[in-house]
C-alpha cells in the first residue's frame, strides 16, 4: 500500500499533518487565552473588592473615625485643619477607587452587574451634599470619565428631587467602552 505513494504524495501528507497540528495548537491556545482572561478578570475583581473593603476598614472597628466621618459628612466646614486633611485624603481615596471602577468597567474587567452595584453605591454617597461639594471643588484631579459619571449621577439625583426622574437606585449612565 505504501509503495504506491510517490515522494510528492508523502510531502502532501506531511503538509496536511503539519496543518492539522497548527489548527490543534491554535484551538489549544485559544482555550488557554479564554481561561487566562477569566483568571485575570477574577483577580481584578478581587482587587477591586479588597480596595472597597480597605476604604471601610477604618470605619467599622474605630468609633472615633466613624464619628469623624459623620461630622465631616454633616459639616466639613467645622473640621479642624488636621481633620480637613484627613477628610480630603479619605475623599481622594474614595473617588480614586470609583475612578478605577469606571476604568475597569470601560475596558471590560468589571461585569455589568457589579458595575451597576458600584454605580448605586456612588449615587448613594452623592446624596450627601458634602460629597457633592467636595467632588466639585476637586474634580480637576480626576479622570474625565469619573467626572462624567458623577455628573450623570448628580443629574439623576436632582431629577429625583424634583420628582421628574427615574426612581432612586437606578444606575447612572454607562461609561463608553473603548
Amino acid at each position: 500500500m505504501f509503495s504506491q505513494f510517490t515522494l510528492q504524495d508523502l510531502g502532501s501528507l506531511g503538509e496536511f499533518v503539519g496543518a492539522l497540528g497548527v489548527v490543534i495548537s491554535l484551538i489549544y491556545l485559544a482555550r488557554q487565552m479564554i481561561q487566562n482572561t477569566t483568571s485575570v478578570r477574577a483577580a481584578s475583581f478581587n482587587s477591586m473588592t479588597e480596595n472597597s473593603i480597605r476604604l471601610l476598614e477604618d470605619v467599622f472597628p474605630n468609633p472615633e473615625f466613624a464619628e469623624f466621618l459623620h461630622r465631616a459628612q454633616s459639616d466639613p466646614s467645622g473640621l479642624t485643619a488636621a481633620e480637613t486633611i484627613q477628610w480630603n485624603s479619605y475623599m481622594t481615596a474614595v473617588f480614586r477607587h470609583f475612578g478605577n471602577l469606571v476604568y475597569q468597567y470601560r475596558v471590560g474587567s468589571l461585569d455589568r452587574q457589579m458595575w451597576e452595584a458600584y454605580q448605586r453605591t456612588l449615587k448613594e454617597h452623592l446624596r450627601t451634599p458634602a460629597w457633592r461639594t467636595w467632588f466639585e471643588a476637586n474634580r480637576h484631579v480626576f479622570s474625565t470619565s469619573l467626572i462624567e459619571q458623577v455628573a450623570q449621577a448628580v443629574r439623576e439625583l436632582d431629577e429625583e428631587a424634583r420628582g421628574t426622574g427615574e426612581p432612586a437606585g437606578e444606575p447612572a449612565g454607562e461609561p463608553v467602552r473603548s
